[in-house]
């Protein structure tokens, strides 16, 4: 009798409201796979947080907690989790878990049949948007937000993630790849993002469009849902907001994501392949006006973040031009002077 294949689930905690966390935990322990081991991580949570979380999942040796003292975040919390899953050579897909939300009872099932009747190494699904009483606020987040996730690229994603970690299913053979997870000053990265873009570097993602978790939406989510996110419009009342405020923040998170992208992957990358992001050259966002143009010609919605990050493109090389030129005005002002005392 052949073994089904075993997955391994990183539900990664801090601090996790009890009511939420137990709903999460009853929803893993519901499901209709049933060769699965959860490895709880916890990111350096309170005493009695720890405790709750022991006593919510009790007897079941299905799940392993791992309590650490130091707070890494969630971006390195889930690659501390990852690490946990090389150490045991059975499991062969891999899964994230928050700990608030409730997966549908056939999430990991429906999941692992996509990944491999379609032969891919990332499968996701759509998501459920629900408030903290588990009630219904939109059934297609992929809807709310303008997702297009069929039209993804290795560029056009590196412009906008539109894979949710909470929905992914990836197979445990691309883990060589995706660790160690890049590096990085301030959490500006998440963990789904650089995992979708491996995957989709080294093969194919697959999609369901059904949604397979009820992803719980609160005041203390670290990552949430906005309406329209990669909408033109959208982007900028965001900037009316903020008083248009320009920091470029979001222009460094995608230098920064697309640098990495391209120190892991340089060998294996086309000759021809161009980082669009790229801070060496002075070409004022032509290369994002170019995925700006993509987005807007296959579907993808990505139109209004890349417009956000070209602005700051373009300000990041007028502020390089003025830096070179206050560096050659003096040793022009000093030969003029030569010239004229001769």
């Amino acid at each position: 009798m052949q073994i089904p294949e075993k997955i391994g689930i990183v539900l990664a905690t801090y601090n996790p409201q009890v009511q939420y966390f137990q709903k999460q935990i009853q929803s893993i322990q519901n499901q209709t796979w049933r060769n699965w081991v959860c490895h709880i991580v916890d990111d350096c949570s309170q005493p009695e947080y720890q405790t709750a979380i022991q006593k919510v999942v009790g007897n079941d040796s299905r799940f392993i907690c791992h309590f650490h003292s130091d707070n890494l975040k969630h971006y390195h919390n889930f690659e501390r989790g990852l690490q946990y899953c090389v150490t045991d050579p059975t499991i062969t897909a891999i899964s994230f878990s928050d700990q608030d939300d409730i997966w549908l009872a056939e999430k990991l099932e429906l999941l692992l049949k996509k990944l491999r009747s379609e032969q891919a190494l990332l499968v996701h699904s759509d998501l459920e948007l629900i408030n903290s009483h588990d009630q219904t606020i939109n059934p297609s987040t992929w809807n709310f937000e303008g997702r297009n996730p069929k039209k993804a690229t290795v560029e056009l994603l590196l412009l906008r993630n539109v894979v949710t970690g909470c929905s992914l299913l990836f197979c445990a053979s691309i883990l060589t790849y995706i660790l160690p997870f890049p590096q990085q000053n301030e959490i500006g990265l998440h963990h789904d993002w650089w995992v979708a873009l491996v995957a989709i570097q080294k093969g194919k993602i697959a999609d369901i469009q059904q949604p397979l978790v009820r992803y719980r939406l609160h005041s203390s989510n670290t990552i949430g849902a906005m309406q329209n996110a990669g909408d033109i419009y959208n982007e900028l009342m965001l900037w009316m907001r903020k008083k248009y405020r320009i920091t470029g923040k979001s222009y460094s998170i995608h230098y920064n994501l697309s640098k990495a992208f391209y120190d892991r992957f340089y060998q294996k990358l086309d000759s021809n392949w161009s980082n669009p992001f790229d801070q060496e050259r002075l070409d004022f966002g032509l290369g994002i006006l170019k995925l700006c143009y993509q987005s807007l010609q296959t579907g993808y919605r990505a139109e209004g973040i890349a417009l956000r990050i070209w602005i700051f493109k373009v300000l990041f090389d007028i502020k390089q031009i003025k830096k070179y030129l206050f560096k050659i005005l003096p040793i022009f002002e000093g030969s003029k002077k030569n010239i004229e005392n001769k």
